[in-house]
Protein backbone atom coordinates (compact mmCIF):
# COMPACT_ATOMS: atom_id res chain seq x y z
CA UNK A 1 0.00 0.00 0.00
CA UNK A 2 3.00 2.27 -0.32
CA UNK A 3 3.21 4.95 -2.97
CA UNK A 4 5.16 3.93 -6.05
CA UNK A 5 6.47 6.25 -8.72
CA UNK A 6 7.20 5.11 -12.24
CA UNK A 7 5.30 5.36 -15.49
CA UNK A 8 2.15 5.66 -13.43
CA UNK A 9 1.89 6.76 -9.79
CA UNK A 10 -0.39 4.62 -7.59
CA UNK A 11 -1.33 4.06 -3.97
CA UNK A 12 -2.23 0.47 -3.71
CA UNK A 13 -3.03 -1.20 -3.72
CA UNK A 14 -9.84 2.75 2.91
CA UNK A 15 -20.82 6.72 13.68
CA UNK A 16 -21.77 8.44 15.90
CA UNK A 17 -20.86 9.13 19.49
CA UNK A 18 -21.67 12.20 21.48
CA UNK A 19 -18.07 13.09 22.21
CA UNK A 20 -14.72 12.62 20.50
CA UNK A 21 -12.75 9.55 21.60
CA UNK A 22 -9.04 9.68 20.86
CA UNK A 23 -5.86 8.14 22.11
CA UNK A 24 -4.53 4.60 22.09
CA UNK A 25 -7.40 2.64 23.59
CA UNK A 26 -6.71 -0.97 24.47
CA UNK A 27 -7.96 -3.56 22.00
CA UNK A 28 -9.47 -6.79 23.24
CA UNK A 29 -9.96 -9.89 21.14
CA UNK A 30 -13.45 -11.07 20.28
CA UNK A 31 -14.38 -14.32 22.01
CA UNK A 32 -15.02 -16.42 18.93
CA UNK A 33 -15.69 -14.60 15.66
CA UNK A 34 -16.62 -16.90 12.79
CA UNK A 35 -14.71 -16.23 9.58
CA UNK A 36 -16.07 -17.67 6.35
CA UNK A 37 -14.58 -17.41 2.87
CA UNK A 38 -17.29 -16.05 0.57
CA UNK A 39 -15.32 -16.16 -2.69
CA UNK A 40 -11.76 -16.88 -3.82
CA UNK A 41 -9.80 -16.41 -7.02
CA UNK A 42 -10.23 -12.63 -7.10
CA UNK A 43 -7.74 -10.28 -8.74
CA UNK A 44 -6.65 -7.63 -6.22
CA UNK A 45 -10.11 -7.29 -4.57
CA UNK A 46 -10.80 -3.87 -3.04
CA UNK A 47 -14.09 -2.02 -2.50
CA UNK A 48 -17.34 -3.83 -1.64
CA UNK A 49 -21.02 -2.94 -2.03
CA UNK A 50 -24.47 -4.50 -1.93
CA UNK A 51 -26.40 -4.71 -5.16
CA UNK A 52 -30.15 -4.05 -5.37
CA UNK A 53 -30.81 -7.80 -5.47
CA UNK A 54 -28.80 -8.37 -2.31
CA UNK A 55 -25.81 -9.78 -4.17
CA UNK A 56 -22.33 -8.87 -3.00
CA UNK A 57 -20.36 -6.74 -5.47
CA UNK A 58 -16.57 -6.33 -5.43
CA UNK A 59 -14.17 -4.10 -7.35
CA UNK A 60 -11.22 -6.07 -8.72
CA UNK A 61 -8.19 -3.99 -9.64
CA UNK A 62 -7.09 -6.60 -12.14
CA UNK A 63 -3.75 -8.15 -13.03
CA UNK A 64 -2.10 -5.21 -14.84
CA UNK A 65 -1.19 -6.21 -18.40
CA UNK A 66 1.46 -7.12 -20.92
CA UNK A 67 2.47 -3.61 -22.03
CA UNK A 68 5.33 -2.88 -19.62
CA UNK A 69 7.45 0.23 -19.18
CA UNK A 70 10.75 0.21 -17.23
CA UNK A 71 11.27 3.03 -14.78
CA UNK A 72 13.51 4.15 -11.92
CA UNK A 73 11.28 2.41 -9.35
CA UNK A 74 10.84 -0.77 -11.37
CA UNK A 75 8.75 -1.95 -14.29
CA UNK A 76 5.13 -0.83 -14.58
CA UNK A 77 2.72 -2.90 -16.65
CA UNK A 78 -0.55 -1.67 -18.11
CA UNK A 79 -3.71 -3.42 -19.19
CA UNK A 80 -7.51 -3.47 -19.13
CA UNK A 81 -7.94 -6.39 -16.74
CA UNK A 82 -9.87 -4.50 -14.03
CA UNK A 83 -13.45 -5.56 -13.38
CA UNK A 84 -16.55 -5.22 -11.24
CA UNK A 85 -17.87 -8.58 -10.09
CA UNK A 86 -21.01 -10.00 -8.55
CA UNK A 87 -20.65 -12.85 -6.06
CA UNK A 88 -23.53 -15.31 -5.92
CA UNK A 89 -23.28 -18.61 -4.10
CA UNK A 90 -19.51 -18.37 -3.99
CA UNK A 91 -19.27 -17.92 -7.75
CA UNK A 92 -17.67 -14.81 -9.24
CA UNK A 93 -19.45 -13.20 -12.21
CA UNK A 94 -17.43 -10.37 -13.79
CA UNK A 95 -20.24 -8.30 -15.25
CA UNK A 96 -18.06 -5.24 -15.98
CA UNK A 97 -14.73 -5.82 -17.70
CA UNK A 98 -12.22 -3.74 -19.63
CA UNK A 99 -11.33 -1.38 -16.80
CA UNK A 100 -7.72 -0.24 -16.62
CA UNK A 101 -5.21 -1.97 -14.37
CA UNK A 102 -1.70 -0.78 -13.51
CA UNK A 103 0.91 -2.78 -11.62
CA UNK A 104 4.17 -4.72 -11.65
CA UNK A 105 4.83 -7.79 -13.80
CA UNK A 106 2.62 -10.57 -12.50
CA UNK A 107 -0.07 -8.12 -11.37
CA UNK A 108 0.26 -8.34 -7.59
CA UNK A 109 -0.71 -5.05 -5.97
CA UNK A 110 -2.21 -3.64 -9.15
CA UNK A 111 -4.47 -0.61 -9.02
CA UNK A 112 -7.54 0.09 -11.08
CA UNK A 113 -11.12 0.21 -9.81
CA UNK A 114 -10.70 0.56 -6.04
CA UNK A 115 -13.51 2.23 -4.10
CA UNK A 116 -17.09 1.08 -4.71
CA UNK A 117 -20.40 2.57 -3.58
CA UNK A 118 -24.05 1.84 -4.35
CA UNK A 119 -26.47 4.74 -4.18
CA UNK A 120 -30.11 4.41 -3.13
CA UNK A 121 -31.30 5.46 -6.59
CA UNK A 122 -29.89 2.21 -7.96
CA UNK A 123 -26.64 3.55 -9.41
CA UNK A 124 -23.22 2.04 -8.73
CA UNK A 125 -19.98 4.03 -8.71
CA UNK A 126 -16.32 3.10 -8.64
CA UNK A 127 -13.22 5.27 -8.53
CA UNK A 128 -10.15 4.63 -10.66
CA UNK A 129 -6.81 5.24 -8.97
CA UNK A 130 -4.31 7.59 -10.63
CA UNK A 131 -4.37 10.66 -12.87
CA UNK A 132 -3.90 11.07 -16.63
CA UNK A 133 -1.09 13.59 -16.07
CA UNK A 134 1.26 10.74 -15.12
CA UNK A 135 1.06 9.11 -18.56
CA UNK A 136 4.49 9.64 -20.14
CA UNK A 137 4.48 12.60 -22.57
CA UNK A 138 4.58 11.46 -26.14
CA UNK A 139 3.14 8.02 -25.40
CA UNK A 140 1.73 6.55 -28.63
CA UNK A 141 -2.06 6.85 -28.95
CA UNK A 142 -2.92 3.19 -28.87
CA UNK A 143 -6.28 1.85 -27.65
CA UNK A 144 -4.63 1.06 -24.31
CA UNK A 145 -3.19 4.56 -23.86
CA UNK A 146 -6.56 6.00 -24.88
CA UNK A 147 -8.21 3.89 -22.17
CA UNK A 148 -5.71 5.23 -19.63
CA UNK A 149 -6.51 8.80 -20.65
CA UNK A 150 -10.23 8.08 -20.41
CA UNK A 151 -10.20 6.23 -17.08
CA UNK A 152 -7.24 7.21 -14.88
CA UNK A 153 -8.57 9.13 -11.87
CA UNK A 154 -12.15 9.02 -13.08
CA UNK A 155 -15.26 8.58 -11.00
CA UNK A 156 -17.13 6.00 -13.06
CA UNK A 157 -20.81 5.10 -13.11
CA UNK A 158 -21.34 1.39 -13.66
CA UNK A 159 -24.32 -0.07 -15.47
CA UNK A 160 -25.97 -3.37 -14.66
CA UNK A 161 -25.58 -4.34 -18.31
CA UNK A 162 -21.80 -4.25 -18.06
CA UNK A 163 -21.35 -0.74 -19.43
CA UNK A 164 -19.54 2.06 -17.65
CA UNK A 165 -19.31 5.82 -18.06
CA UNK A 166 -16.78 8.35 -16.66
CA UNK A 167 -18.64 11.14 -14.85
CA UNK A 168 -15.99 13.25 -13.08
CA UNK A 169 -12.19 13.61 -13.56
CA UNK A 170 -11.33 13.60 -9.86
CA UNK A 171 -7.71 12.50 -10.30
CA UNK A 172 -7.05 15.08 -13.01
CA UNK A 173 -8.53 17.82 -10.83
CA UNK A 174 -6.59 16.81 -7.72
CA UNK A 175 -3.30 16.44 -9.59
CA UNK A 176 -3.65 19.91 -11.09
CA UNK A 177 -4.57 21.33 -7.66
CA UNK A 178 -1.56 19.64 -6.02
CA UNK A 179 0.72 20.97 -8.75
CA UNK A 180 -0.44 24.50 -7.91
CA UNK A 181 0.30 23.96 -4.20
CA UNK A 182 3.79 22.37 -4.01
CA UNK A 183 4.48 23.99 -0.63
CA UNK A 184 1.84 21.83 1.09
CA UNK A 185 3.45 18.44 0.54
CA UNK A 186 6.92 17.47 -0.74
CA UNK A 187 5.34 14.59 -2.68
CA UNK A 188 3.15 16.90 -4.78
CA UNK A 189 2.05 16.82 -7.51
CA UNK A 190 0.22 13.58 -6.85
CA UNK A 191 -3.29 12.18 -7.11
CA UNK A 192 -4.70 8.74 -6.32
CA UNK A 193 -8.46 8.91 -5.74
CA UNK A 194 -9.20 5.76 -3.78
CA UNK A 195 -12.40 5.66 -1.69
CA UNK A 196 -15.91 6.71 -2.76
CA UNK A 197 -19.22 7.29 -0.99
CA UNK A 198 -22.29 7.98 -3.14
CA UNK A 199 -25.08 9.78 -1.28
CA UNK A 200 -28.29 11.35 -2.60
CA UNK A 201 -27.19 14.23 -4.84
CA UNK A 202 -23.54 14.27 -3.78
CA UNK A 203 -20.64 11.88 -4.15
CA UNK A 204 -17.58 12.07 -1.91
CA UNK A 205 -14.11 10.81 -2.83
CA UNK A 206 -10.94 10.58 -0.73
CA UNK A 207 -7.68 10.97 -2.61
CA UNK A 208 -4.73 9.02 -1.19
CA UNK A 209 -2.25 11.05 -3.25
CA UNK A 210 -3.38 14.64 -2.75
CA UNK A 211 -4.62 13.80 0.79
CA UNK A 212 -7.94 15.51 0.14
CA UNK A 213 -11.64 14.91 0.60
CA UNK A 214 -13.47 15.82 -2.59
CA UNK A 215 -17.11 16.48 -3.34
CA UNK A 216 -18.57 15.69 -6.75
CA UNK A 217 -21.79 17.50 -7.58
CA UNK A 218 -24.61 16.29 -9.86
CA UNK A 219 -23.00 18.17 -12.74
CA UNK A 220 -19.63 16.43 -12.23
CA UNK A 221 -17.96 19.50 -10.73
CA UNK A 222 -15.19 18.57 -8.27
CA UNK A 223 -14.63 20.62 -5.10
CA UNK A 224 -12.05 20.03 -2.37
CA UNK A 225 -13.72 20.00 1.05
CA UNK A 226 -10.79 19.12 3.30
CA UNK A 227 -7.03 18.59 3.33
CA UNK A 228 -5.62 16.02 5.75
CA UNK A 229 -2.26 16.88 7.35
CA UNK A 230 0.63 14.45 7.27
CA UNK A 231 1.63 12.41 10.34
CA UNK A 232 5.13 12.57 11.80
CA UNK A 233 6.67 10.55 8.97
CA UNK A 234 5.61 10.43 5.32
CA UNK A 235 2.06 10.87 4.02
CA UNK A 236 -1.49 10.81 5.44
CA UNK A 237 -2.91 8.66 2.59
CA UNK A 238 -6.69 8.78 3.28
CA UNK A 239 -8.33 5.65 1.91
CA UNK A 240 -11.93 5.21 3.13
CA UNK A 241 -14.97 7.11 4.34
CA UNK A 242 -18.52 6.80 5.61
CA UNK A 243 -21.23 9.11 6.89
CA UNK A 244 -22.37 9.00 10.50
CA UNK A 245 -25.87 9.49 11.87
CA UNK A 246 -24.82 13.00 12.83
CA UNK A 247 -24.28 13.83 9.15
CA UNK A 248 -20.51 14.17 9.52
CA UNK A 249 -18.08 12.25 7.34
CA UNK A 250 -15.55 9.88 8.91
CA UNK A 251 -12.30 9.29 7.00
CA UNK A 252 -9.67 6.63 7.72
CA UNK A 253 -6.04 6.92 6.64
CA UNK A 254 -3.38 4.40 5.72
CA UNK A 255 -0.35 6.66 6.37
CA UNK A 256 2.72 6.24 4.16
CA UNK A 257 5.63 3.89 4.69
CA UNK A 258 7.90 4.67 7.62
CA UNK A 259 5.15 5.59 10.06
CA UNK A 260 5.09 3.39 13.15
CA UNK A 261 2.12 1.13 13.94
CA UNK A 262 -0.55 3.19 15.69
CA UNK A 263 0.08 6.29 13.58
CA UNK A 264 -3.20 6.15 11.65
CA UNK A 265 -6.27 8.13 12.69
CA UNK A 266 -9.93 8.48 11.77
CA UNK A 267 -10.92 12.04 10.95
CA UNK A 268 -14.34 13.57 11.53
CA UNK A 269 -15.24 16.06 8.84
CA UNK A 270 -18.10 18.52 8.90
CA UNK A 271 -18.25 20.29 5.51
CA UNK A 272 -17.05 23.86 5.93
CA UNK A 273 -15.05 23.07 9.08
CA UNK A 274 -11.49 21.90 9.68
CA UNK A 275 -11.15 18.09 10.10
CA UNK A 276 -10.73 16.87 13.68
CA UNK A 277 -9.22 13.63 14.95
CA UNK A 278 -11.99 11.33 16.12
CA UNK A 279 -10.00 8.13 16.71
CA UNK A 280 -6.26 7.55 16.89
CA UNK A 281 -3.82 4.73 17.66
CA UNK A 282 -4.81 2.69 14.60
CA UNK A 283 -2.63 1.17 11.90
CA UNK A 284 -2.66 1.14 8.09
CA UNK A 285 -6.40 1.65 7.55
CA UNK A 286 -7.70 0.60 4.14
CA UNK A 287 -11.43 0.19 4.78
CA UNK A 288 -13.92 1.64 7.22
CA UNK A 289 -17.58 2.22 7.92
CA UNK A 290 -20.49 1.78 10.29
CA UNK A 291 -22.03 -1.57 11.08
CA UNK A 292 -25.64 -2.50 11.74
CA UNK A 293 -24.98 -2.26 15.50
CA UNK A 294 -23.85 1.39 15.25
CA UNK A 295 -20.19 0.49 15.80
CA UNK A 296 -17.47 1.88 13.56
CA UNK A 297 -15.16 -0.64 11.92
CA UNK A 298 -11.69 -0.22 10.45
CA UNK A 299 -9.83 -2.67 8.27
CA UNK A 300 -6.10 -2.67 8.95
CA UNK A 301 -4.00 -3.74 5.96
CA UNK A 302 -1.10 -4.75 8.20
CA UNK A 303 -0.82 -4.55 11.98
CA UNK A 304 2.95 -4.14 11.72
CA UNK A 305 4.94 -1.58 9.73
CA UNK A 306 3.62 -1.00 6.23
CA UNK A 307 5.51 -3.12 3.74
CA UNK A 308 6.93 -5.51 6.34
CA UNK A 309 7.20 -9.23 5.61
CA UNK A 310 4.39 -10.10 8.04
CA UNK A 311 1.06 -9.99 6.14
CA UNK A 312 -1.12 -10.06 9.26
CA UNK A 313 -3.91 -7.50 9.26
CA UNK A 314 -6.98 -7.01 11.40
CA UNK A 315 -10.51 -5.68 11.64
CA UNK A 316 -11.18 -3.44 14.64
CA UNK A 317 -14.69 -2.79 15.93
CA UNK A 318 -15.07 0.48 17.82
CA UNK A 319 -18.31 0.36 19.77
CA UNK A 320 -20.36 3.46 20.52
CA UNK A 321 -18.89 3.57 24.04
CA UNK A 322 -15.37 3.56 22.58
CA UNK A 323 -14.33 -0.02 23.36
CA UNK A 324 -12.21 -1.65 20.70
CA UNK A 325 -12.39 -5.30 19.72
CA UNK A 326 -10.13 -7.24 17.37
CA UNK A 327 -12.19 -9.44 15.05
CA UNK A 328 -9.60 -10.88 12.75
CA UNK A 329 -6.00 -10.81 13.89
CA UNK A 330 -4.37 -14.07 12.88
CA UNK A 331 -7.01 -14.77 10.21
CA UNK A 332 -7.04 -11.51 8.23
CA UNK A 333 -4.15 -10.70 5.88
CA UNK A 334 -3.33 -7.67 3.70
CA UNK A 335 -6.96 -6.65 4.05
CA UNK A 336 -8.92 -3.96 2.28
CA UNK A 337 -12.48 -2.77 1.90
CA UNK A 338 -15.37 -2.96 4.32
CA UNK A 339 -19.07 -3.73 4.00
CA UNK A 340 -21.63 -4.10 6.76
CA UNK A 341 -24.13 -6.94 6.66
CA UNK A 342 -27.68 -6.47 7.91
CA UNK A 343 -27.27 -9.35 10.36
CA UNK A 344 -24.35 -7.73 12.20
CA UNK A 345 -21.68 -9.48 10.16
CA UNK A 346 -19.02 -7.62 8.17
CA UNK A 347 -17.33 -8.37 4.86
CA UNK A 348 -13.68 -7.72 4.03
CA UNK A 349 -11.49 -8.08 0.95
CA UNK A 350 -8.72 -10.40 2.17
CA UNK A 351 -5.31 -10.86 0.54
CA UNK A 352 -6.30 -7.73 -1.35
CA UNK A 353 -3.02 -7.28 -3.23
CA UNK A 354 -2.90 -10.81 -4.63
CA UNK A 355 -4.22 -12.06 -7.94
CA UNK A 356 -6.74 -14.84 -8.48
CA UNK A 357 -4.12 -17.36 -9.61
CA UNK A 358 -2.50 -19.51 -6.94
CA UNK A 359 1.12 -20.57 -7.28
CA UNK A 360 2.36 -23.47 -5.22
CA UNK A 361 -0.61 -23.38 -2.88
CA UNK A 362 -0.33 -19.64 -2.20
CA UNK A 363 -3.51 -17.74 -1.30
CA UNK A 364 -5.51 -15.74 -3.81
CA UNK A 365 -7.52 -12.57 -3.47
CA UNK A 366 -10.75 -13.33 -1.61
CA UNK A 367 -13.73 -11.90 0.21
CA UNK A 368 -14.45 -13.09 3.74
CA UNK A 369 -17.39 -12.74 6.09
CA UNK A 370 -16.77 -12.12 9.79
CA UNK A 371 -19.58 -12.87 12.22
CA UNK A 372 -18.76 -11.57 15.72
Amino acid sequence: MTKRRGAVTAAFGLIVVASSITGAIGVRAAKSPTITVVAQGLNNPRGLAWGPDGALIVAESGTAGTFCIPGPMGTTCLGTTGSISRIVGGHVHRFVTGLISVGPPGGQGSTGPDGLSWRDDGSLYTIMTGAPQVIPPGAPRTPLIDALHDQLGQLIKVGGDGGFQPVAPVGQFDYAWAKRHPHINPQYPDANPYGVLALENTIYVVDAGSNTLDQVGPDGKVTILALFPNPAVNDAVPTCLDRGRDGALYVGELTGGGNAPGSAVVWRVVPGEKPTVWQSGLTNITGCGFGADGSFYVTEFQVGPLGSANPSGDVIRISEDGHRTSLGQGQVFLANGFLAGKDGSVYISNWSVLTGTSTGGSPTGEVIKITP
